[in-house]
C-alpha cells in the first residue's frame, strides 16, 4: 500500500466520522437537557410516565398527579411549559392563522376562570413550511384527549 492510497482513505475515513461525531454529540446535549428539564419539573411529586416525542417536541403527563408538561426543543430557544392538571376545568387546541405566523395552541381554562395557553407549534420556527402542520395537529388533539381524560 503506497502513502497516496493511506492518505485518501484516512482522508474518506474523516469525512465520514465527522458528522457522525457530531451528530452523535448533539444527541447527547439534546438528552441532557431533556433530563435536567423533567428533573427541574418533577418537584419531587410528578413522575411524567405518559411521554410522547415528536420531531423535537415532547409531551408528558402524570396521570397520578395530575401534571402536564411540554418541551420544545427548538434550536433558537428551549421551552418547557408545565400546567397542573388538577387546577383546569377544560382545554382546547386552537389554530392561530395571521399571515405567516401560523400556530397551534393548547388552551387550559383554569378553575379560578383564567386561561393559560402553551404554543405547541409556531409555523415561524418552521423551516419547511407547513411540513409538520397536520402531524403536529394531529399528536394536538391526541393530548387534549389525553388531558381531558385526566382531568
Amino acid at each position: 500500500m503506497d502513502t497516496a492510497s493511506l492518505i485518501i482513505g484516512l482522508v474518506l475515513t474523516l469525512v465520514c466520522a465527522v458528522p457522525l461525531f457530531y451528530i452523535a454529540n448533539n444527541q447527547a446535549k439534546n438528552k441532557k437537557k431533556v433530563k435536567e428539564i423533567f428533573n427541574h419539573f418533577r418537584q419531587g411529586k410528578y413522575d411524567f410516565s405518559t411521554r410522547e416525542t415528536h420531531y423535537k417536541k415532547i409531551y408528558a403527563l402524570d396521570k397520578e398527579n395530575k401534571g402536564f408538561l411540554f418541551i420544545d426543543l427548538n434550536k433558537e430557544n428551549d421551552r418547557a411549559s408545565f400546567v397542573d392538571v388538577s387546577e383546569i376545568n377544560s382545554c382546547r387546541i386552537e389554530e392561530i392563522s395571521s399571515g405567516n405566523d401560523d400556530k397551534i395552541l393548547f388552551t387550559f381554562k383554569l378553575k379560578n376562570g383564567n386561561t393559560t395557553s402553551i404554543v405547541l407549534y409556531d409555523l415561524e420556527n418552521d423551516k419547511l413550511g407547513k411540513a409538520y402542520w397536520q402531524e403536529n395537529e394531529q399528536i394536538a388533539k391526541k393530548w387534549q384527549l389525553i388531558v381531558e381524560n385526566t382531568i
